[in-house]
């Protein structure tokens, strides 16, 4: 009997639903928050002269925070001669300022670039849980080249984007001892609860050393949760600030843009490429204003992303779509207050599907964004509308999150609702409801469930063919046992035009189950991950198996800094449909089995020449597959950063006497000639496409709010003959010039 058939007589939906109702009720009593004392922030007596020097008198009153080791080994204090980091405040600016005591040839001090943050580069950070809510927070770095890094830290410390940008001052020094370090952070760039001048938020501070991979963190943070345990939310100390009132932000950024650009095009009759030359002019504005404490309001009108680098190009040599992340500030900012995700890149909203469209950019005439968190309630609202454009209608996107904080710091539940309405009256809806229950320790239920309804399909409202579910519980640590056991369904007219799905009308198992071993002072190792992993897809439509992938792997992390990775699959892959490769490769339907195997190691990551090798092979349905790529990074001094990637394909089918051979080559080069001033190229070749992509741009930064931009981007084809006619060297060039100013 069908497996579509079966879930639908068992009323599968309801069973699910009143499973997970019933854990909910069975743990409303269960938390796992831990009492801890506050720390309380003291308040400056004097004015700190912000130089980077930290020889004021007012940070001598000032104790320093109680640092532990973080790596290599946990829990060993820090003495004061070594490290001193303190924190304070005024009534309109947060102040952290570091002494690091260190071999001045020993300093990682490799850019001037900001958001560049990486193992090779030391730096003084502090982690700000403003809302205390033990998920989201910010992350402010400072390096000794003066160069800063902002970013956004969300569930838990599992995901952070340094797309994340707001306006803070940060100055250091490098010495004679070492380097000093002090950072201004505006309580207007931050949002946050006071009550009667009272404020409560997490913290967690840290000073890291490239040259020995050391980190030095408050509070004592163990490394039970792997790698990035250090930015671990909910283990942040509680602070108290005094006398501190919410201040309501108001940032006006109008913009310029203007430039040049020439796209070819086939003439009338078709036999000959042209190429037209339009001049481009605009103008647009962004605003952001605090209407509450708690509550921003963001409006963008004439929306422009020119100054945003190309994607990365990639080989696909599966059946699916590729995914592309977001990459615009605009949409980055907050963004994981609208995350609805069903794991892998299978999420319900995905911002991209706004103003983009196959690749291209489509105009977006303006929207509006409003946050707010006030207790424990999380809401986002935006809405933006896109132009009509070549075949394209105008569009409104939009998408209403709800979530609750509840049970106990990191449970919550909530809704989303997603529309996009054409001016035609064609319209895709998507709904959902969702749930992380921290149910004891380290173990987490998570369930989602969503529909949606298309005009095109005349779906209803409620129809179960148009339902995607899942649920998983899992134990998120990295020493001893963890695991992470995964459903999910999706119905054959699942469809949520403003996210991203991969395949349809499926039933899937998984997930993993593994041990971890964080190792001794003895140890060269810091840690061994040993892991089981299983996926399992079984169509819902004949209920026979559609992908399957079962086998062992290993991770180990060493003291030194260097990582490696290794992976066995066994996988078997029912087609019921062909699918296309590039250059006329198909592979055709039936049922295959394959084994395949996956190796990778990154260099110590505190160098200043490092880099990733990754290799693979075995199976591939009918024939065979080699993968290597090689990505190394070098800096050769913090005045210039380059980036490499090759990747190499070969996939060959002997009985059927096809092959491929498919390259991909990358080149990022970046002058930073200081904190204000960069120079980029990012140039790549696939030759799966025949296609190269350039793309430079030049940015001053004079100071946070206000930059100027010259971009030039081109792309080439490196095959002109496969086409009749012959396709042009150049497919689009363009010359742009962008300014912007914050008041």
């Amino acid at each position: 009997m069908k497996i579509a058939s079966i879930l639908k007589k068992c009323r599968y939906q309801n069973i699910l639903a009143s499973f997970l109702f019933i854990l909910f009720i069975v743990f409303t009593v269960i938390t796992n928050a831990q009492a801890q004392s506050t720390y309380t922030i003291s308040k400056l007596d004097a004015p700190i002269n912000f130089d980077g020097k930290v020889e004021d008198p007012a940070w001598g009153a000032i104790e320093p925070l109680p640092l532990v080791t973080h790596w290599p080994s946990f829990g060993n204090a820090v003495d004061q001669n070594q490290t001193q980091i303190r924190i304070a405040h005024d009534d309109e600016y947060l102040y952290v300022s570091c002494v690091c005591y260190e071999d001045p040839e020993n300093v990682g001090a490799s850019t001037y670039k900001r958001d560049e943050m990486n193992l090779s580069i030391s730096n003084l950070s502090i982690i700000l849980d403003t809302f205390n809510d033990s998920e989201n927070a910010l992350w402010f770095a400072v390096t000794p080249t003066g160069s800063r890094t902002d970013g956004a830290v969300s569930n838990d410390g599992m995901s952070t984007s340094l797309a994340w940008n707001t306006i803070w001052e940060a100055e250091a020094v490098i010495t004679d001892f070492g380097w000093t370090a002090e950072m201004r952070i505006p309580f207007s760039s931050i949002r946050f609860e006071s009550k009667e001048g009272r404020v409560e938020m997490g913290l967690i501070a840290f000073r890291y050393m490239a040259h020995n991979a050391t980190l030095q963190i408050f509070p004592a943070i163990p490394p039970e949760w792997g790698f990035n345990s250090w930015r671990k939310v909910s283990q942040a100390r509680d602070v108290v600030l005094h006398d501190v009132e919410n201040r309501t932000p108001l940032f006006i950024t109008p913009y310029l843009l203007g430039g040049v650009q020439r796209v070819a095009s086939l003439n009338q009759d078709a036999d000959q490429f042209r190429h037209d030359t339009d001049l481009t002019y605009e103008a647009g504005l962004d605003l952001k204003v605090g209407l509450t404490n708690s509550t921003t309001l963001d409006l963008t009108v004439n929306t422009d992303f020119a100054q945003v680098e190309a994607d990365d190009q990639q080989v696909n040599l599966t059946r699916f779509s590729l995914f592309f992340p977001e990459r615009r500030q605009f949409f980055l900012e907050r963004a994981s207050i609208f995350n609805f995700s069903f794991g892998e890149s299978d999420r319900l909203f995905h911002s991209r599907r706004i103003g983009l469209q196959d690749g291209q950019p489509v105009r977006i005439l303006g929207g509006a964004r409003v946050i707010t968190r006030s207790g424990g309630w999380d809401i986002g609202v935006l809405s933006m509308q896109t132009a009509r454009e070549r075949e394209l209608s105008s569009k409104n996107h939009s998408v209403v999150r709800v979530r609750k904080q509840l049970l106990n710091p990191q449970s919550y539940a909530g809704g989303i609702l997603t529309s996009r309405i054409d001016e035609n009256g064609n319209y895709n809806l998507s709904y959902g409801l969702d749930g992380i229950f921290n149910l004891w320790g380290d173990d987490f239920l998570d369930f989602n469930i969503a529909q949606t309804a298309d005009s095109d399909l005349n779906s209803s409202v409620i129809d179960t063919e148009s339902l995607r579910m899942q649920a998983v519980w899992e134990r998120r640590r990295f020493g001893g046992l963890s695991y992470n056991f995964n459903f999910n369904y999706s119905g054959e007219f699942y469809l949520p035009a403003m996210g991203f799905q991969l395949r349809n009308n499926f039933t899937r198992f998984g997930e993993r189950l593994s041990w971890g071993w964080i190792k001794g002072d003895d140890s060269s190792l810091h840690n061994i991950q040993a892991s089981m992993n299983g996926i399992l897809y079984l169509s819902n439509e004949s209920g026979n198996l559609e992908t399957s992938e079962f086998g062992p792997s290993v991770e180990l992390t060493w003291k030194r800094g260097d990582f490696a990775t290794a992976e066995i699959l066994y996988i078997t892959e029912d087609l019921i449909q062909p699918f296309q490769l590039s250059g006329g490769v198909e592979v055709p339907t039936g049922l295959y089995r394959f084994p395949e195997a996956q190796l990778r190691y990154d260099t110590p990551r505190g160098k200043p020449l490092r880099t990733i090798f990754r290799i693979s092979g075995g199976g591939f349905f009918d024939g065979s597959r080699f993968t290597s790529s090689i990505s190394p990074t070098w800096d050769p001094s913090r005045f210039v950063n380059l980036t490499l990637f090759y990747q190499f394909n070969r996939i060959n089918f002997s009985d059927r006497n096809q092959n491929l051979s498919a390259h991909i080559a990358r080149v990022r080069t970046e002058f930073t000639f200081n904190t204000r001033t960069t120079l980029s190229s990012f140039i790549q070749f696939n030759s799966a496409g025949d296609i190269g992509v350039l793309n430079a741009r030049f940015r001053y930064n004079p100071r946070d709010g206000n930059n100027f931009y010259l971009v030039f981007n081109e792309s080439v084809n490196s095959n002109r003959n496969r086409l009749t006619p012959h396709l042009p060297f150049s497919d689009n060039r363009a010359v742009l010039l962008k300014y912007d100013f914050t008041f």
